[in-house]
């Protein structure tokens, strides 16, 4: 939830908790299962927030220096 304001383009900046929630995400997520519910957990929220930009989503990993290992974006293909 602290990425949303963010993502939405509500907010200029990324909040910091972000940044930690998404550090956290990818420390547990460490097998391929762990790495496609992860996955299929952000997928699912690209439907319950429709006003997520893709551009926004795209860039959080930078912002928060964190190498994801799946593309955030509403075309994610979590299953590949």
């Amino acid at each position: 939830m602290p990425c949303l304001p963010y993502a939405e383009g509500d907010k200029p900046t990324i909040d910091p908790k972000c940044c930690t929630g998404l550090q956290n995400l990818v420390a547990t997520a460490t097998s391929k299962n762990d790495k496609v519910t992860a996955c299929h957990c952000l997928e699912d929220a690209f439907q319950k927030f429709p006003a997520i930009h893709d551009k926004y989503m795209k860039a959080i990993p930078n912002l928060c220096n964190v190498t994801v290992p799946f593309p955030l974006s509403k075309e994610m293909k979590c299953d590949k």
